[in-house]
């Protein structure tokens, strides 16, 4: 069975696209405006293209969002059906910062991971997605230290399902050939779809890679893309696979 799917940091529709404007637009770290809603229509475009779609960094409904939930806009501008979020963190009435799984099968058995750390605020969400042929999705958003990083791969590592399909992508924070990324492979058999050459951050001039895609040993990789779209101050990385 084929299936295409994407990770995204959307950066809560903010668009970044250059170091200045982290100044020139903080107000829409605070406040919602008509140039987020055009952002979260083209992230809602580009990812209908997918069955499913793992999204970091969407706000769920603090002001800066219009105090209504990204997510839900995003399923009603996209051609997904279902969807399951989880919020890690809130700060005042600014922002509900959360992750989702949007897709175009049901979803069943989600389950919202509360990330390990010295400062919390991280999490992942696990869900069942089912299609004709079921797989598991863990969408997942690290801390920025090793050492949190580790922590949180190890938790990750013992709340995984063994012996099904599974893929884990997400924002890692960290590089391929990183050891949090090598004990996530090596401790559940995942193979690395995401290599060193696959730069994400930041999106206008991609230096580093730190959002990436894991895969069982039951899918094949038939391509893998880091898509050329800056609607975020990170890039999505796409895979087209066969279950």
């Amino acid at each position: 069975m084929p299936l295409k799917v994407v990770t995204y940091n959307i950066q809560a529709a903010i668009g970044t696209r250059a170091y200045r404007q982290y100044i020139t637009r903080i107000n829409r770290q605070v406040f919602n405006s008509k140039a987020k809603l055009k952002t979260l229509k083209s992230i809602a475009a580009f990812a209908s293209d997918f069955d499913v779609a793992a999204l970091q960094e969407v706000d769920l409904g603090g002001r800066r969002s219009g105090f209504k939930c990204q997510v839900d806009h995003l399923l009603s501008l996209s051609d997904f059906k279902y969807m399951s979020m989880q919020e890690n963190r809130i700060v005042g009435n600014i922002s509900r910062h959360g992750n989702a799984i949007l897709s175009k099968y049901p979803q069943a058995d989600v389950c919202d991971l509360k990330l390990p750390g010295k400062h919390t605020g991280r999490g992942a969400i696990m869900a069942r997605i089912e299609a004709p042929k079921p797989f598991h999705v863990i969408n997942v958003h690290l801390s920025l230290g090793e050492a949190d990083q580790i922590m949180q791969i190890e938790y990750l590592v013992e709340q995984a399902p063994r012996h099904v399909p599974l893929m884990i992508m997400g924002d890692f924070n960290c590089a391929a050939s990183s050891r949090p990324l090598r004990l996530l492979s090596n401790s559940l058999n995942m193979i690395p779809v995401t290599t060193a050459e696959d730069k994400t951050y930041p999106s206008w001039k991609p230096r580093k890679g730190f959002d990436h895609m894991l895969v069982s040993d039951h899918f094949r990789v038939m391509e893998k893309v880091v898509n050329d779209v800056v609607y975020s101050d990170h890039r999505p990385v796409s895979a087209e696979l066969r279950i």
